[in-house]
């Protein structure tokens, strides 16, 4: 039985992901300024967030539990999450940082798969003193189920399910050259 469930597991994991949602694009960050440059909501354990950040200068990406979402202010869609706001959080609660990574003059992937259901924010800041270029592509892809938890599991199961299955071969085995 529980070879049939590994298996089974094991080609649940092998189905391909499907995006859901997916941001594209770049520019100039000026000296002391940030962009929210995808912000999906809520994510689950099976989605997965895919950034692929190229750099000329220096930046810092964060991938922050927020829900930032456009709101209408002015005759335009705004945040409504300024530069004290980020920095209030960055200080103030650094547990809401997922991860961090200053990024110079380079290119930076970087996959995340939450463990239970959360916000999601990436947002990329210039602390520096010079503007930097960016171009990004990052998407959030869905699963049937975490294809790395999955596989973890059915290779333990596989295993655990042919030696639970010896005893009852064996006694087969014997009741046959009994015959």
């Amino acid at each position: 039985m529980l070879i049939a469930i590994s298996l089974a597991l094991l080609l649940v994991s092998l189905i391909p992901q499907i995006q859901s949602s997916s941001a594209k694009g770049g520019g100039s960050i000026s000296a002391g300024q940030f962009n929210i440059v995808f912000s999906p909501g809520s994510i689950t354990p099976q989605q997965e967030v895919q950034v692929d950040i190229t750099v000329e200068g220096a930046l810092t990406v964060y991938l922050l539990e927020i829900n930032v979402r456009p709101q209408f202010i002015n005759g335009t869609f705004d945040y409504g999450f300024n530069l004290t706001d980020l920095q209030e959080l960055l200080e103030e609660h650094p547990e809401q940082i997922i991860w961090e990574r200053e990024v110079e003059n380079g290119e930076y992937k970087r996959n995340y798969v939450p463990s239970r259901l959360m916000n999601a924010t990436v947002v990329v800041y210039n602390m520096g003193s010079e503007a930097a270029t960016l171009d990004y592509d990052i998407a959030l892809k869905s699963s049937l189920a975490p294809g790395d938890k999955v596989r973890t599991i059915a290779y333990f199961a596989a295993p655990i399910g042919v030696i639970m299955a010896v005893p009852w071969l064996l006694s087969g085995w014997k009741q046959r050259k009994q015959k």
